[in-house]
């Protein structure tokens, strides 16, 4: 059984479509990623403190930097996370390999019975 849905999971269409995975697009989704993720937060606390408490804006300018350098943080971090776990960046000392034997199963090789045994 294969974790591929059903439209790939054959090996000629698997073949054709080439993993696409650049530093350039590795960088674009961290970047988004983290732009969406910060507007979320920080829109939410703006409407909690807005509509449901009633409260004007805390806290200034503070709230805004922090939302803007946390972002930056996050996009940064999680862009080398991304490519460690490519293997686009380290030098593999943080890996272990292992030789590792597997015991395949292998259907068992039986004497065809001739038409004379069958017979006695």
């Amino acid at each position: 059984m294969t974790d591929q849905p059903s439209s790939i999971a054959s090996e000629e269409v698997s073949a054709s479509m080439p993993f696409s995975g650049t530093p350039a697009k590795y960088l674009k989704i961290c970047i988004f990623g983290s732009i969406g993720i910060h507007a979320y937060l920080f829109f939410g606390y703006w409407a909690i403190k807005t509509f449901l408490a009633h409260e004007p804006w805390p806290n200034g300018w503070f709230v805004p930097v922090l939302t803007i350098v946390s972002s930056v943080w996050f996009a940064w971090y999680s862009y080398r996370w991304i490519m460690r776990l490519d293997a686009q960046y380290g030098r593999g000392s943080g890996w272990i390999q292992e030789t590792v034997t597997v015991k395949l199963p292998w259907e068992k090789p039986r004497r065809k019975k001739s038409s004379q045994e069958n017979e006695g």
